[in-house]
Parts: structure tokens; sequence; C-alpha cells
């Protein structure tokens, strides 16, 4: 185990991503199983998500880099403001027990959820789109510090506002957002073989974003956002950062796991 000293374990940014558990079929209507609609799974690599994003609309002043650890000498490190980081980290009964129990207690307890945020539900029929979800989250609950445009500002002007499950099969049927994922995923920037449509991949990307003063976990697979308590946009990131900390790299130590942040980049 690490000491609260050590910087936490991290992987670099190769590892392809999506849950054990997302392998699901779609049915088509004569009965037969339809998997032409499984998204391919964008690696965990600040040049693919920053080529996937500006294509979508991300503005192009702001972009994905490497985070390499959660103490605070490497978090001074990565460029500021920062909007949201993106977390990749590998599936284990350990973080299952964990998010079960998390669960259990929100639904019992409650939360407060800001009415602003925009959250995706990540369905079966969709495959390996985490990685595509939680960029489309980063981006999209930024709107303090910049407006989506393209492809993904308008699927965000025609969804807003709408329940979260409704929202995850517009994505289903977003085909200039699934091509423009795919591309990235198979493009030149990417260090390793894009695994086929069907594969279990046992990783998984999720985003954090700060609403309303809020810090957000954003999860497609899971039932909702949660809540983890206020954040400010000076102490967002070291916020993230102990989340990160305490609810994945403490839960299982021996996991891989993937950082990265939306920043606003340096003027070159």
């Amino acid at each position: 185990e690490q000491s609260e000293n050590q910087a936490p374990k991290t992987r670099s940014n190769k590892m392809s991503a999506e849950t054990t558990t997302a392998k699901s079929t779609q049915t088509a209507e004569n009965g037969t199983e339809n998997k032409s609609t499984y998204w391919l799974p964008l690696e965990s690599n600040p040049a693919v998500l920053s080529k996937f994003s500006h294509r979508v609309g991300l503005p192009k002043e702001w972009g994905f880099v490497d985070v390499w650890g959660l103490d605070s000498e490497l978090l001074a490190f990565v460029p500021k403001p920062c909007a949201a980081v993106v977390l990749l980290f590998t599936s284990s009964k350990e973080i299952k027990a964990f998010k079960d129990k998390q669960r259990e207690t929100l639904e019992k307890k409650g939360q407060k959820l800001s009415k602003s945020l925009f959250y995706i539900t990540q369905h079966d029929d969709i495959g390996n789109a985490c990685g595509t979800i939680a960029t489309i989250h980063a981006m999209t609950n930024s709107q303090d510090l910049f407006k989506p445009e393209g492809v993904v500002g308008g699927f965000f002007k025609e969804w807003e506002g709408k329940d979260p499950g409704d929202i995850g099969y517009g994505l289903l049927k977003a085909k200039d957002i699934q091509e423009v994922s795919e591309n990235a995923a198979e493009s030149k920037e990417a260090q390793t073989a894009t695994p086929g449509r069907e594969e279990n991949v046992a990783a998984h990307f999720i985003a954090f974003v700060h609403v309303e003063g809020v810090l957000y976990e954003m999860d497609g697979r899971k039932a909702f956002p949660i809540n983890h308590g206020p954040t400010s946009s000076k102490s967002f990131l070291e916020d993230a950062a102990k989340v990160i900390k305490s609810n994945f790299f403490e839960v299982s130590p021996k996991g891989n796991f993937s950082l990265m942040a939306l920043v606003k980049k340096p003027a070159e």
C-alpha cells in the first residue's frame, strides 16, 4: 500500500476502456443480434481525446493533458483553469463493492443535484462508448468556462433538461458523434491497437466536473451523478484528486489508473 506522501500508482495513457459488464446485445426488429451500433473504445491518450473533442465542438484553446499523479507537486504541472478531470480505471471487485455500498447510502440519504447537470446514461446497446461519454460530460458541464460548439453543442441544445436515459438513447442515434469518435479511436495518434466493437474491455472512463460550486462524479453506467461536496474553480483539481484517491486508488491499490485534465492551454 502507498503512504499519503507517495505519488499514486498511475499507468501510461495507453489503455482503451470499457467496463466488463458493458457487453450486451441489441436485438433488431427481426429478432437477430445487431452489434453494428456498438461504439469503438477511445484510448486514454490526451492527443486522441483532444482530437475527438475539437472535431465535435471543443473550443481550440482547450484540450486534454496528462495528470501524472495526485500529490500536490504533480498537480502543480497541470495548466489552469481546469474544467474537468477524466479518470480511466480497471474494473475490480473492490471498486464494485465500494460503489454498490455508495449507491445504497445515497439512495437512503438522498443528495442534492444541480438542475444544470447534463448527464448521459450509458445504455448497453452503445457498447464501448464510455470514453466518448466521459468526454461529452466534461465538455457539456463546463458552461461557466466555455460553450461547446459543433455537433456536441447541437446535441446539448437538443437534449438539455431531458431525462438522462432519453439522452443516452439520443446519443445512440447520434451517428455524427459516433463517426468522429471512431475516427479518433483508429487515428494515428492512438498508441495501441483498437479493440473490436464486441470486446469486453476491463476498464472504464468517468469524468469529474464542477457545476455551480459543487464537485460531481459523472459515470454514465451509474444510476445518477454523485455530489462530492463544495469546490471552486481554484480548488477543483485538488478536490477531485482527493476524491479519486479515496474512492478509487485506496479502494483498489493494485488497480491501474490513468488521469487526464481538460484545461485551457497556455498561449504558445
